[in-house]
């Protein structure tokens, strides 16, 4: 075990009874708290962000929840959005859904265009002081991933959890609900908790995690439903429904409960089609997760257990289905094991190994040596 560095601060303990106790505060009883990060999950289209925004809206006016829980004196809510215009689309729904505008601050973009002037956790500071001058009590970011950093390791445990914990040191030092939004992986079959886009280390770092889905094809009702809750009981699933009148904005109306979970809701559509095989899986597994660029193979073999796929599966979908190119490398005097994608290149690369010269190539191989092994890596023709 090494030594602790003296730049560490010293570790500390006191007796449980030392402790100030004190109950949860609620923004929305059983289902946002205050002080606390919460994840909210789906496909592309189906109204997470349209149902952030009543959200908001209602917290602007002080309207009861969708439950029907009281909710708080108006206060404000700060909406980032990654993916809509804020004068064309954000703000028209917001005024259709009742909100007080003064209440709701919205992220101004450069330009006009879609590129964000955020990025967390470099910029969490920028943020909270945004939060702290309005009082937000809401903070939604739609979706994470668009305004996480290019130095976040969004497919690492560990890169999500340091990414993240700015943000809930934020949260608690103001009483802010901060609602995350994250579009669903297509790896089919997974229960509800792992369907969510990335590392399970994002729901892991959430108090409580939410999924929105059909109720069923092409019902046009939605389902709010409970995919994990640290904080409370479980909470009943809500049905809601988008509708655009013809020539007007869309409009938001919640239904009641529902008997029905997550994991039913997920399971929805692997009913709607072919079974896919477990190969097929592996490989829109491997797809979606080097979608953002290379990755060492430890780092991979993390994300493989906590999906329950087998070594054997995702070795044959990565060399027979994707492609995967292996890369073995030596950083910082230890060597490392890089899994690529079709075209890409690891970091400081300027292109392909395949389209190297001979002597590129033959220089590069000299400096690479075999790292101690994964289960990823037992196959010797790989």
């Amino acid at each position: 075990m090494s030594a602790p560095s003296p730049a560490d601060p010293p570790l500390r303990f006191r007796a449980a009874s030392e402790l100030t106790l004190r109950l949860v505060d609620w923004l929305w009883p059983g289902r946002l708290a205050l002080g606390q990060i919460s994840i909210l999950e789906g496909d592309p289209g189906l109204g997470k962000s349209f149902l952030a925004l009543d959200l908001c809206a209602r917290l602007s006016t002080g309207r009861p929840w969708p439950d029907g829980a009281p909710a708080p004196p108006p206060a404000t809510a700060v909406f980032l959005n990654g993916e809509d215009n804020e004068e064309t689309t954000v703000g028209p729904r917001l005024r259709a859904l009742g909100a007080d505008l003064a209440r709701v601050f919205l992220l101004e973009r450069e330009d006009g265009g879609l590129a964000s002037t955020l990025s967390l956790p470099a910029q969490t500071d920028a943020l909270e002081e945004v939060v702290a001058r309005t009082q937000a009590r809401l903070l939604v970011i739609d979706p994470v991933m668009h305004f996480l950093g290019p130095e976040v390791n969004t497919a690492s445990v560990a890169g999500i959890r340091r990414a993240l914990a700015p943000l809930a040191a934020l949260a608690q030092r103001h009483a802010c609900a901060v609602l995350l939004h994250r579009h669903l992986n297509k790896t089919e079959g997974r229960r509800a908790l792992y369907r969510g886009l990335g590392s399970i280390g994002l729901v892991g770092a959430c108090r409580s995690s939410w999924l929105v889905a059909e109720e069923s094809q092409g019902s046009g009702r939605r389902v709010l439903a409970q995919v994990k809750n640290n904080l409370a009981p479980p909470q009943p699933s809500l049905a809601f429904e988008v509708t655009q009148p013809e020539g007007g904005l869309p409009t938001l109306s919640w239904l009641g409960p529902v008997d029905v979970s997550a994991d039913d809701l997920v399971g929805l559509a692997r009913r709607r089609g072919p079974e896919p095989t477990k190969r097929q899986s592996a490989a829109a597994f491997l797809t979606e997760l080097l979608a953002g660029g290379p990755m060492k193979v430890r780092d991979v073999w993390d994300r493989v257990l906590q999906e329950g796929l087998s070594a054997h599966t995702v070795r044959r979908a990565a060399k027979e289905e994707v492609g995967i190119r292996s890369r073995l490398v030596m950083e910082d005097g230890r060597r490392v094991n890089w899994w690529l994608l079709p075209g890409q290149v690891l970091p400081g690369e300027d292109k392909p190994e395949e389209e190297m010269d001979e002597i590129e190539r033959r220089l590069k191989e000299l400096s690479e040596m075999f790292p101690p092994r994964t289960p990823l890596e037992d196959d010797d023709d790989f």
